[in-house]
C-alpha cells in the first residue's frame, strides 16, 4: 500500500481559471532548477496562506526562498501577489515535502521554517503531526553549516513532543524562543483569538 503523506485538503475555495493559469506560468518561470544562487536559501515548509513566505522574501531580498505546501490555495496566492509585486525571490513547490526533499537531494539551507503546522490533536490522529522524529532527521540533513530550524506551535502536547524527540538526538543544540518568529499570519492571529500561548523553537548542530 503506498504511504500517505498528507491528511489535510489541498484546496478550500474554486480557483479562477485565470489564477489557475497564471500560477502555471508562475511555476515555470520561477522554476527551482533555475535557482541561480544556491548558497543562500531560505525553506518554509507549510506556508499556509503565505504571509511569512512574502515576509521572508522582503527581509532577505538577496536569498531565494521556496515554500512547499500541496495546499493550493495558499500557493495560488502567493503567486499571484508575486506577479503583481514582481517579487522574484520567491520558488513554489505544490506538493509534499517528502516529494521535494526527493526532487531536490542537493540543496541545502541556512534556516528551515516550520510554523503552526496542523496539530492532529485526537490522540488517534496524532501519527499524522508533519513533524516527527524521521522528519526532524531529514531537515537537519539539509541544513548549511551553521544553518537554523525554527518551529512554532500553539499546541502544548504537539510543543512538548518536538522538544523530547530533538533531546535524544545527539550534538542538537535547542534554544526556546521568546520573540515572535514570523508576523502575525491567519494561523498565528487564530491562534492568539483562541487565547492559545505560541511556542517556539530554533534547533541546529
Amino acid at each position: 500500500m503506498k504511504q500517505k503523506f498528507y491528511f489535510g485538503r489541498v484546496k478550500s475555495r474554486k480557483i479562477s481559471k485565470i489564477k489557475e493559469n497564471s500560477f502555471k506560468n508562475f511555476l515555470k518561470k520561477n522554476n527551482i532548477n533555475k535557482l541561480k544562487n544556491k548558497n543562500k536559501l531560505i525553506l518554509e515548509i507549510g506556508i499556509g496562506m503565505g504571509e511569512n513566505l512574502i515576509y521572508l522574501s522582503k527581509k532577505n531580498k538577496k536569498k531565494s526562498i521556496i515554500g512547499v505546501d500541496p495546499f493550493i490555495n495558499g500557493t495560488v496566492n502567493v503567486s499571484d501577489y508575486c506577479i503583481n509585486n514582481n517579487v522574484r525571490n520567491i520558488y513554489l513547490y505544490p506538493y509534499v515535502f517528502q516529494k521535494f526533499f526527493n526532487k531536490f537531494k542537493e540543496l541545502r539551507f541556512k534556516e528551515i521554517y516550520i510554523l503552526f503546522p496542523d496539530p492532529w490533536p485526537k490522540k488517534r490522529h496524532q501519527k499524522r503531526r508533519l513533524v516527527n522524529e524521521e522528519f526532524i532527521k531529514k531537515i537537519l540533513k539539509r541544513l548549511k553549516k551553521k544553518g537554523k530550524v525554527f518551529f512554532s506551535t500553539d499546541n502544548i502536547s504537539y510543543y512538548e513532543n518536538v522538544k523530547s524527540i530533538l533531546k535524544t538526538i545527539s550534538k542538537i543544540k535547542i534554544k526556546k524562543l521568546k520573540k515572535i518568529i514570523t508576523i502575525k499570519t491567519k494561523y498565528y492571529l487564530k491562534a492568539e483569538y483562541k487565547g492559545n500561548k505560541i511556542k517556539s523553537l530554533m534547533f541546529y548542530y
